[in-house]
C-alpha cells in the first residue's frame, strides 16, 4: 500500500470519527440545570402573583366593604379596574419585552406590582384603593407576557412540556386556591390587618422574587424597534371598548350602550389589524404570526378553554356560598382536588403522555373536562344541599382533565413562534386568554344569574305549601297565612331577580313578613326562605354547568386543527 493511500485512509478515519458539527440553528439554552429550575420558579412566582390578586380580592370584598366604608359600586370597581388594566396592556407590554428585553420588563413588572401592592394595603379610601387596582393591573400586564417568553428563552421546544406542566400547576393554584388562601388571611387577620393582608403578603415575596430575578434571569436579545404607537393607542382603545361592557353589562341590565360599545370595540380593533398589515417596519403585533396554524389553533382553543374554566370556578363559588351556604373557608376546600389534580396530571402529560399520544392527550384532558362538568350537573340535581364530600371526585376529574390539556397547548401554541417575535406573540396570547376569560365570565354569570331569576317562580311554587302547612302548625290562621305566602312569593322573586340576590328588598326580611306573628313565626319563613334559595340556586347551577360543557366541546373541536405532534 502506497504512503498516499495510507494517508488518505488515515484521513478519512480521522473525519468520519470527528463528532459532527452542531447544526446552526439548535437550541441553545442560556442556563441550564439548577439554576434553570430556580429561574423557573421565580418567573412562575410572578404569574402566581398575578392570578392571586385577582381571585383573593373577590373573597375579601365583604371586608373590604366594611373596613373603608365602600359602596357596591366601589367593590364592582376593585375587581373591573384590575381586569381592564390588565387587558388593555398586554400585547403593548410583550411587545416591549421583545424591544427592551424580557429580563427588564419582568424586574419592573415585579417592583411596581410589588409597590403597588404596599399602596393598596395602606389604602385609606375607596378612592385610593380603585385607582391602586388599576395600576396593579396593569403591572401584572407588564410580568405576565414576560412568563410566557422566559420560558421560550429557557427551555427547547421539547423541553417546554414540562415547564408548561409547572405553569398549568401554577395556574390551578391561583385560580382554585386564590380563594382558600384570601379566606385563611381574612379570617385569621394577622396583627389586626383583616383585609389588608391580602395585598401586603405580595410585597416579600414579591421583594424575594425581584432579588433572585436579577441575579438567576438571562436577558434575552433586544431589537433595536420603535413602539407602534398608533397601533397601541388603536389596540388599548378596542380592548377598553369591548370589556368594559362585558365587565359592567350585567350590573347595569345590558343597556343599549353595552353593545354599542362592544360593535364599537370590534371597529376600532378592525382599523388596528389594517394598520398593522399597512405597517412594515416594527408592528406591534407581526401579521405573520397568524401564518402559523398551530398558533392560530392554539388561540381558537386557548380562549374556549380558559374562558370555561374561569368562568366555572366563579358560578361554583357563588352556588356553593350562597345558594348552599359554604363559609368562604369550606367553599375553598372543597377545590382542592382540582389544585392536586392540575400537576399530577400535568408531570405525567409532560413525561409520557404528551410524547406518546400527541394531540390525543389534549383532547383526553377535553373529554374529561366535559365529563367531570356533567358529573358535577349530576350531583347538584340529585339534591340541592350538596356536601364537601359529593365534589371531591368531581373536582379530582375536572383538575385532571385541566392538567393534560394546559401545558400541551400552550406548547401547541407557541411551537412555531420564532424567538424574535415571543414577547409579541405572548402578548396575543394572554390578551386572547384575558378577553376570553372577561367574555366567559360575563356570558356564565349572566345566564346564571338570568336561570335563578327565571327558576325563582318555580321554586316558590314547590316551597309555598309545606310554608303554609308549617304556618298553620305554629297557630298562624290559614288567611293570614296565605297573605304571608302572597308576600313571602313577591319577596323572593324580587330578591331572585336582583343584582344582589343575598339581600333581601326592603321590608321583606323574616320578622317584617311574620307580621307580628313572633319568633317561631318568622324562624319558620326565614327556614323556608333559604330552602327556596337553594332549590332556585340548584337549578340555576346545573343549567349554567351547560355553558361549560359546550365550550369544553368547541375547544374539542377545534383542537382538531392543532398539528398531530
Amino acid at each position: 500500500m502506497s504512503d498516499d493511500t495510507r494517508t488518505s485512509s488515515g484521513a478519512d478515519t480521522a473525519t468520519a470519527a470527528a463528532p459532527a458539527p452542531a447544526p446552526p440553528d439548535e437550541f441553545v439554552p442560556p442556563i441550564t440545570g439548577r439554576k434553570r429550575t430556580l429561574a423557573l420558579v421565580v418567573v412562575l412566582t410572578g404569574f402566581v402573583l398575578d392570578l392571586l390578586d385577582i381571585t383573593i380580592v373577590n373573597v375579601a370584598l365583604p371586608s373590604i366593604r366594611d373596613g373603608i366604608n365602600a359602596t357596591a359600586s366601589t367593590m364592582q370597581w376593585l375587581v373591573a379596574g384590575y381586569a381592564l388594566a390588565f387587558a388593555s396592556t398586554l400585547i403593548i407590554s410583550g411587545r416591549l419585552g421583545d424591544i427592551v428585553g424580557v429580563r427588564r420588563m419582568f424586574l419592573i413588572g415585579v417592583a411596581g406590582f410589588t409597590f403597588t401592592s404596599l399602596l393598596a394595603g395602606i389604602a385609606q379610601t375607596p378612592e385610593q384603593l380603585i385607582v391602586l387596582r388599576f395600576l396593579q393591573g396593569a403591572m401584572g400586564a407588564v410580568m405576565v407576557p414576560q412568563v410566557y417568553t422566559l420560558i421560550q428563552l429557557l427551555y427547547a421546544p421539547k423541553e417546554r412540556g414540562k415547564a408548561f406542566a409547572a405553569m398549568s400547576a401554577a395556574l390551578a393554584f391561583g385560580t382554585v386556591g386564590g380563594p382558600l388562601v384570601g379566606a385563611l388571611l381574612t379570617t385569621a387577620n394577622v396583627a389586626g390587618l383583616g383585609w389588608r393582608s391580602i395585598f401586603l403578603v405580595n410585597v416579600p415575596i414579591g421583594i424575594a422574587a425581584f432579588i433572585a430575578a436579577r441575579a438567576l434571569l438571562p436577558e434575552s436579545a433586544r431589537r433595536r424597534d420603535r413602539l407602534d404607537l398608533v397601533g397601541a393607542a388603536l389596540i388599548t382603545v378596542a380592548v377598553l371598548l369591548i370589556v368594559y361592557p362585558l365587565v359592567q353589562g350585567r350590573e347595569q341590565d345590558w343597556p343599549v350602550w353595552t353593545y354599542a360599545s362592544m360593535a364599537g370595540g370590534l371597529a376600532v380593533f378592525a382599523v388596528f389589524v389594517l394598520h398593522q398589515r399597512a405597517r412594515t417596519e416594527s408592528p406591534l403585533v407581526p401579521m405573520s404570526l397568524f401564518r402559523h396554524r398551530s398558533f392560530n389553533s392554539g388561540l381558537v382553543v386557548v380562549f374556549l378553554f380558559q374562558g370555561a374554566v374561569m368562568s366555572f370556578f366563579l358560578v361554583i363559588t357563588i352556588y356553593l356560598q350562597i345558594g348552599v351556604g359554604f363559609s368562604i373557608l369550606r367553599a375553598g376546600l372543597s377545590g382542592l382536588p382540582w389544585d392536586i389534580a392540575v400537576p399530577l396530571l400535568g408531570w405525567l402529560s409532560a413525561r409520557a403522555i404528551t410524547p406518546k399520544l400527541g394531540r390525543v392527550g389534549l383532547q383526553i384532558g377535553l373529554l374529561l373536562l366535559i365529563g367531570s362538568m356533567l358529573w358535577f350537573m349530576w350531583v347538584i340535581h340529585a339534591t340541592p344541599q350538596v356536601s364537601i364530600w359529593q365534589l371531591l371526585a368531581p373536582m379530582f376529574v375536572g383538575g385532571a382533565g385541566m392538567g393534560m390539556t394546559f401545558p400541551p397547548l400552550m406548547g401547541y401554541s407557541l411551537h412555531d413562534v420564532p424567538g424574535e417575535q415571543a414577547g409579541s406573540a405572548s402578548g396575543v396570547v394572554n390578551a386572547n386568554y384575558q378577553i376570553g376569560v372577561t367574555l366567559g365570565i360575563a356570558a356564565c354569570g349572566t345566564l346564571f344569574f338570568s336561570l335563578l331569576a327565571v327558576q325563582a317562580p318555580a321554586a316558590v311554587d314547590d316551597v309555598a305549601p309545606r310554608l303554609r302547612a308549617d304556618l298553620v302548625a305554629t297557630g298562624v290562621s290559614d288567611a293570614q297565612a296565605g297573605q304571608i305566602g302572597e308576600r313571602f312569593r313577591d319577596c323572593l322573586t324580587t330578591q331572585l331577580h336582583a343584582a344582589d340576590p343575598t339581600l333581601a328588598p326592603a321590608g321583606c326580611d323574616s320578622a317584617s313578613l311574620a307580621a307580628g306573628g313572633g319568633d317561631t313565626t318568622a324562624r319558620v319563613i326565614e327556614e323556608r326562605a333559604f330552602e327556596t334559595s337553594q332549590v332556585s340556586f340548584q337549578r340555576a347551577m346545573v343549567g349554567t354547568l351547560w355553558y361549560s360543557v359546550i365550550s369544553f366541546a368547541l375547544a374539542l373541536l377545534g383542537s382538531f386543527l392543532l398539528p398531530r405532534r
